[in-house]
């Protein structure tokens, strides 16, 4: 009885501390995509607020101090393995259980089992992808701003990681954001699951299009 209890308790903590990386995680994501595309309002709003990002305003010389970016980086990728770690307790990671899953989702079809089934997929993908950009960005964060991101995104063909990283933590975000929202009675709130699906659908699109606009907007200053 005890040790049921305790696995119980165990499963409890694992779904919190998923939940509570999950949403600080997305929050950050949807910080990060809003400051990136300053770039929309041209070279100096991105400068300044690269700078910003830097603590400029606390250096006597007006340079700032870079590595504040790389330890952003750092504590973001130290959250997104917790977020992984914690995850995994739930992924059907043997061939037996992905056996049972697939022949759960083509006799019983359910929505919200296949949003589950493209958050663990692009999951995977963020897991593959999320490393390269937090290397390129924690190595060398003296180079983000106008000609430097753009030197990076378009000239060194690091878009091709962006594109799809955008696109997978997007839906992941999105997906878990609603996830979230019903287990912790949002649902209630806010009447019926649907209308947290259509929130969750335009928050995902308003995303995407604001990363995929602030990548374009680089391009001018590629040399």
């Amino acid at each position: 009885m005890s040790l049921t209890r305790n696995k119980q308790n165990l499963s409890g903590w694992l779904d919190i501390s998923q939940s509570l990386t999950g949403v600080i995680l997305t929050l950050f994501l949807w910080t990060h995509l809003v400051l990136v595309s300053s770039i929309l309002l041209g070279a100096d709003a991105m400068t300044f607020v690269a700078k910003t990002m830097e603590l400029s305003f606390l250096s006597a010389d007006g340079h700032g101090y870079p590595w504040v970016v790389s330890t952003i980086a750092v504590v973001v990728a130290v959250l997104a393995l917790i977020h992984v770690l914690v995850a995994a307790h739930k992924m059907p990671l043997n061939l037996a259980q992905q056996r049972a899953l697939r022949k759960q989702m083509s006799v019983i079809h359910h929505d919200d089992t296949k949003l589950w089934v493209w958050q663990a997929i692009t999951g995977v993908g963020i897991f593959l992808l999320l490393p390269v950009h937090l290397w390129l960005i924690g190595s060398a964060p003296e180079t983000i701003g106008p000609t430097g991101s753009a030197e990076r995104i378009w000239n060194d063909g690091v878009w091709m990681v962006y594109v799809p990283l955008l696109l997978c933590v997007e839906l992941h975000a999105a997906i878990g954001i609603y996830r979230v929202a019903i287990k912790w009675g949002a649902e209630r709130a806010l009447n019926n699951r649907s209308r947290i699906k259509k929130i969750k659908t335009i928050v995902s699109v308003v995303f995407v299009v604001i990363g995929i606009a602030s990548l374009l907007a680089f391009l001018p200053y590629a040399s």
